[in-house]
């Protein structure tokens, strides 16, 4: 052995561009040893020129597969060597490291794997192979009342969105980003429908206010959410003032990537408007009662099925009429929207600030009065909200209807609302 070399490559090596493996040569080879480490990443051990390379004692993290397929060096391993992989879940069943000797006992494991893999080292033909299974009973993944949960929920719905995805899922990060889009471990997430079905109503800034009764028949779509239903009213004035009150029933469904559910919500709403000359207030409030069909809600460690949830919505807006003509009026308008819902003791809610135009033209002609309609609004999240109406009412039956379609948006996509009425003034 060259005890010059020995020196030269303890003292240059170790300080050299990687300068973390000692290296020695015997019988003419150059030997890195890697022995006693905590921590060396594989990158370093690999760019360290050698013939050959001890592990023993050691953990080796691998930041990326590449480096250990692409790596030609000779291996052998000792006893307690471990390794760290980062994005376990990116790597392939089989990896292959080349050049381990046949003839060593190779005894190396993963360490600080999550409980989402199964995973260890096998050694065949001169080459270690990485044995990676990806787990999906979620008692030995969470090894708590989640893991129980998932099972029975697995037991009763096989095919539940949920989890179809978290099977998928490649890491413990994506798993939980997973149940918290999904109304069994966030069920403040089966209030998204309602919150829609609120904003149409919040939203219709063309309904009439003539004293008198109607009826609404209503539909929603979206890409996310359906929904139909009724709407029943009663409406009086009092010299300058107007006031409605109405009853509505709507049966929705809402399906995205992790959720899939239907359910009905039923409610009351109250509004009014008051003219100043040609200034106005408009307040409307509401509160809504919804029952879903979903069954397996995972909350505060606890579980429950069919979970209701109740709504509370509310408008107040200032506006002024521009009247040009007879028959024309355009009234600029602003004022606040309010939303809050609870279910399953969670609470939602927000407040936002909008803006808008509307315009109105009606005439009579035949006995009959036609009304047009169009308002066009915004909201401090720059939600665009567009309605037009058109409509006619017989002067002398007082008897008349009226057709409505809103686009409007929220946080979950773009809404399409159609909505048609029938109503008898006094």
């Amino acid at each position: 052995m060259n005890k010059y070399l020995i020196f030269c490559s303890l003292i240059f090596v170790p300080f050299g561009v990687f300068g973390a493996v000692l290296t020695r040569q015997e019988d003419s080879l150059i030997i890195a040893q890697i022995h006693d480490y905590d921590y060396i990443n594989f990158a370093e051990i690999k760019n360290t020129v050698a013939d050959k390379y001890e592990f023993d004692n050691s953990v080796v993290f691998i930041d990326d597969f590449s480096d250990w397929q692409n790596w030609n060096g000779y291996a052998v391993f000792g006893t307690n060597v471990s390794f760290r992989i980062k994005n376990l879940g990116m790597a392939n069943n089989g990896e292959k490291l080349e050049h381990v000797p046949a003839s060593d006992e190779v005894n190396v494991s993963v360490k600080d794997a999550d409980n989402l893999y199964t995973v260890n080292f096998t050694h065949d033909a001169g080459s270690l192979f990485l044995n990676l299974v990806r787990e999906t009973d979620y008692t030995k993944i969470f090894r708590d009342s989640r893991g129980t949960f998932l099972e029975n929920l697995r037991a009763n719905q096989p095919n539940n969105k949920m989890l179809s995805v978290m099977d998928r899922a490649t890491s413990m990060q994506e798993i939980n980003s997973v149940m918290n889009s999904s109304y069994h471990f966030n069920p403040i997430i089966l209030m998204r429908p309602i919150k829609t079905i609120n904003q149409a109503a919040l939203s219709n800034f063309l309904s009439d206010f003539r004293p008198g009764i109607g009826a609404d028949i209503d539909y929603i779509i979206s890409d996310k959410t359906s929904d139909y239903g009724g709407h029943l009213y009663y409406a009086d004035k009092y010299e300058d003032l107007y006031f409605k009150i109405g009853l509505n029933l709507n049966r929705f469904s809402y399906a995205d990537n992790t959720n899939e559910f239907t359910g009905m919500v039923y409610g009351i709403d109250v509004r009014a408007k008051q003219y100043l000359n040609n200034f106005w207030i408009d307040g409307l409030f509401g509160i809504n009662r919804a029952t879903f069909n979903a069954d397996f809600v995972y909350s505060n460690g606890s579980v429950s099925n069919k979970p209701t949830g109740m709504s509370e919505y509310a408008r107040v807006g200032l506006g002024y009429d521009i009247k040009h003509v007879s028959d024309f009026v355009l009234s600029p308008f602003a004022g606040m929207i309010f939303q809050k819902s609870d279910i399953s003791g969670m609470t939602d809610s927000d407040i936002n600030l909008y803006s808008g135009i509307i315009g109105k033209y009606d005439f009579v002609m035949d006995g009959i009065k036609y009304e047009y309609g169009a308002s066009l609004a915004t909201d401090e999240s720059a939600n665009i909200d567009l309605g037009i109406k058109v409509g006619f009412l017989s002067v002398l039956d007082n008897a008349g209807a009226y057709a409505t379609v809103n686009i409007f948006q929220n946080d979950f996509g773009t809404n399409y609302k159609l909505s048609v009425n029938a109503n008898l003034r006094f």
